[in-house]
């Protein structure tokens, strides 16, 4: 992934497995123990991926949202609260729903 930028990473994983309609993709935070370096976990449907280089919440929201634009096209922005944001058209819902304290940044998708 050192080549790829984290947003092209999870736009690209994502894009991989829209065909098989996901309800649920998430980001976890986590910290290798030996030598105390950060992680990210990504998890789509029930694939999981784990990369060595930090995918930021950023990164992993605008990669999803880009994702599913390009799927399923222009989704309007629905700002819901502080941390919640909802993309949809009249195909797909995508709320985003960042958990920033516990390193977890769950998406869930609702298709019409």
């Amino acid at each position: 992934m050192s080549e790829i930028k984290p947003r092209a990473y999870v736009k690209e994983l994502v894009l991989r497995h829209i065909p098989e309609r996901p309800k649920r993709i998430s980001l976890r935070l986590m910290y290798d123990p030996m030598p105390w370096e950060p992680v990210s976990a990504i998890k789509i449907g029930e694939h999981d991926y784990e990369s060595e280089r930090v995918v930021d919440f950023t990164s992993f929201g605008r990669g999803v949202v880009e994702a599913f634009s390009e799927a399923y096209g222009e989704l309007r922005e629905i700002p819901v609260s502080f941390r919640e944001t909802i993309y949809k058209n009249e195909k797909v819902v995508v709320d985003l729903y960042p958990t920033g304290s516990a390193g977890i940044f769950d998406i869930y998708i609702q298709y019409m």
